[in-house]
């Protein structure tokens, strides 16, 4: 597996989200807003949703149809940022393997498929923290500390991040960093994993010019 081969969008939503629009599938099997890339949304054939506060749990899987700019029509605020309009959807129930998804990853749907199933009895616990209120559940708590006990600055936590996953391949140039980590910090919806992949895609697009 091309491990920079990313065909899947995992985004995150909350209990109540979950409960209004992603245990069922909404009649227009649309989902999402999201300040994606044209490169990325060329890649993208899979989603799979996150649940927040879960214990990293992913609960479905979605087949994409396409993506289209998000319409008001549809009840959405924003008509410039990205929708996914999927085909079909599969209950699927296992742990996000790579750290907190605070808006959206990229991954290989092999990678994801390939994850062990939780029994019922976890799925069932794990349901039970996210419906938690996140002032007081101590779940959530380490979930946005990122299992460390304390919040890092976006500048470590990226550092980071590229020694564990990005190694192999040469760091964003200064200014380019600078630009991410502003995007993070003003933004809670924004994800250092994304920023990163999607710095990649357009860097690797450049070379096969």
């Amino acid at each position: 597996m091309n491990k920079d081969f990313k065909n899947s969008l995992i985004f995150s939503v909350n209990y109540e989200n979950y409960l209004a629009a992603v245990k069922e599938d909404k009649p227009n099997k649309t989902l999402g807003t999201w300040n994606i890339t044209p490169e990325m949304v060329k890649q993208l054939d899979y989603a799979y949703i996150y649940l927040k506060n879960s214990q990293q749990m992913i609960v479905k899987k979605l087949w994409v149809d396409y993506f289209e700019l998000s319409d008001p029509r549809k009840g959405y605020d924003d008509d410039d940022l990205q929708c996914v309009v999927f085909k079909k959807s599969e209950d699927v129930f296992f742990e996000y393997p790579y750290n907190v998804v605070q808006g959206r990853h990229y991954r290989n749907d092999e990678d994801m498929d390939s994850q062990p199933r939780l029994d019922q009895e976890e799925i069932d616990r794990r349901m039970a923290l996210s419906k938690t209120d996140s002032t007081s559940s101590e779940a959530n708590r380490k979930e946005k500390r990122g299992l460390t006990g304390i919040v890092q600055p976006s500048q470590v936590r990226l550092r980071k991040l590229f020694a564990r996953e990005y190694s192999h391949r040469q760091m964003p140039h200064f200014e380019i960093v600078k630009k991410m980590i502003e995007k993070v910090d003003n933004d809670p919806e924004q994800d250092l994993n994304a920023l990163l992949d999607e710095h990649y895609l357009a860097e690797d697009n450049k070379v096969k010019k």
